[in-house]
């Protein structure tokens, strides 16, 4: 079931997102008879409050994710905890590098059921004008963002668990990682059964999700998450109805995050020029040490400042930390972030077919081949045996999805974590911590 393209820009809409953060958009009444009924307004709001709210706080998860994985330095003059408590812990349960990704990814959860009940509602109340598809489509839209955020939770909480009884009472329990995974799993099968039976939305999302079949994003998702619970028969039956292309000109097809500058939008958090003396964003100095020669993906998503004898590699706010590496991802303050593309889908096939019980190793090269190729650095010529296509495949999960919140996650589950650079931060120097994962918010842990 594929979205209508829609303009995010859309004054209207971005207002009702506003309206609905501040006071709650289900509250309002409209009395033009040419325009929706106020459920389906509501509705509508619902929707656009829920993608919006998943990029609220995409900075600080991405910020974090590539610091605990080494991929990169925020050197941030105004909080030195990025280059302080992130590697010297304890990490602050109360702080907002733990407490706000969080809190982000439940408030997403809470607009998602909130739509899922209007959906249940306008369906009682009018269905005549509200169809049993309608209602699937809405369920499974819900459902699928669910247990998307509930993932990213999990991605940063892993062992502590997380929670998966909505609701302010700080006592609902703390799940464990497998409680969670079940979880997860089920909103997501039941999502795309529900998205199945639905037609189109009876609402319109971004075109940030305009180029795939938001039952093929489910997919892809649910393809995630079974590779991280090693599951790999359900990984290729996921990415079999996902939106797989094993074309390597199409790797950057998926579902974005968007931004823009209008009213009630947000600029990317995450773009700097790339060229100004102050960027604060940088790769870890062990991305170009540990890159193919050639490898475009880093000359791609990487300034190399090495040479620029005015930019400052280890500013004060750097805490002894050093990199003239500025990270030039994203083109301008209106540049997408991804969510999941065709990339990572190759790379989870490639992932499936070297440690899933049908292993073949030679259909694995062939992805990571179409990987390679559009990288610039060639076919793959080593060893065709597990141990060296696993480590082909982690080297271009690295710099494929770099800065996509991937490497500590790939380097947790695969038991990496002591292969990270280590680092040295403090005056005088002391080796940081490798941290596994964060606590849960301190305002969350039950008090029973």
């Amino acid at each position: 079931m594929k979205t209508s393209m829609y303009t995010f820009r859309l004054n209207f809409l971005m207002l009702g997102f506003a309206c609905f953060l501040l006071v709650g958009c289900d509250t309002l009444e409209f009395d033009d008879p040419n325009a929706p009924s106020a459920d389906a307004v509501s509705l509508q709001n619902l929707a656009t409050g829920t993608e919006g709210s998943m990029r609220s706080e995409i900075e600080i998860y991405l910020q974090t994710t590539s610091i605990f994985g080494r991929e990169a330095y925020y050197f941030e003059p105004a909080d030195p905890r990025y280059t302080g408590e992130l590697y010297t812990g304890p990490l602050d349960g109360n702080g907002f590098l733990v407490v706000d990704p969080w809190a982000s990814s439940y408030r997403s959860i809470k607009n998602a059921r909130d739509l899922i009940d209007r959906a249940r509602s306008v369906r009682e109340e009018t269905p005549s004008q509200f169809s049993e598809e309608d209602l699937s489509a809405s369920i499974g839209f819900g459902q699928t963002i669910i247990g998307y955020q509930l993932l990213l939770v999990l991605n940063s909480t892993w062992d502590n668990g997380l929670k998966i009884e909505f609701s302010d009472d700080v006592d609902t329990p703390i799940v464990s990682r497998s409680d969670a995974f079940t979880e997860i799993n089920r909103y997501l099968d039941e999502g795309y059964a529900n998205l199945q039976a639905g037609g189109d939305f009876p609402f319109q999302l971004s075109s940030g999700f305009g180029d795939v079949d938001f039952a093929a994003f489910n997919r892809a998702i649910r393809a995630r998450a079974a590779a991280y619970q090693e599951d790999y028969d359900t990984v290729l039956d996921a990415l079999d109805d996902s939106f797989l292309i094993a074309d390597g000109s199409e790797l950057d097809l998926g579902t974005y995050h968007l931004f823009g500058t209008g009213t009630g939008e947000r600029v990317n958090p995450l773009f700097e020029v790339p060229t100004s003396s102050t960027v604060k964003l940088r790769a870890h100095p062990s991305f170009k040490d540990d890159a193919v020669a050639g490898d475009e993906r880093f000359s791609g998503k990487v300034l190399d400042r090495t040479n620029d004898g005015d930019f400052v590699a280890s500013p004060s706010a750097a805490n002894g930390l050093s990199s003239k590496l500025a990270v030039a991802i994203w083109d301008g303050s209106t540049s997408p972030i991804s969510i999941i593309r065709n990339e990572e889908l190759l790379l989870l096939r490639a992932e499936a077919r070297i440690l899933g019980p049908n292993q073949d190793l030679n259909a694995a090269v062939d992805d990571l081949n179409l990987i390679r190729e559009a990288a610039g650095i060639g076919p793959y010529t080593g060893p065709v045996t597990e141990s060296d296509v696993f480590d082909e495949m982690v080297y271009n999960r690295r710099y494929s999805l770099f800065l996509e919140g991937h490497r500590w996650v790939d380097a947790r589950r695969f038991g990496l974590l002591n292969t990270l650079p280590v680092d040295a931060v403090g005056d005088p120097p002391s080796p940081a911590q490798i941290f596994s994962q964060v606590p849960i918010p301190l305002d969350e842990i039950p008090e029973n």
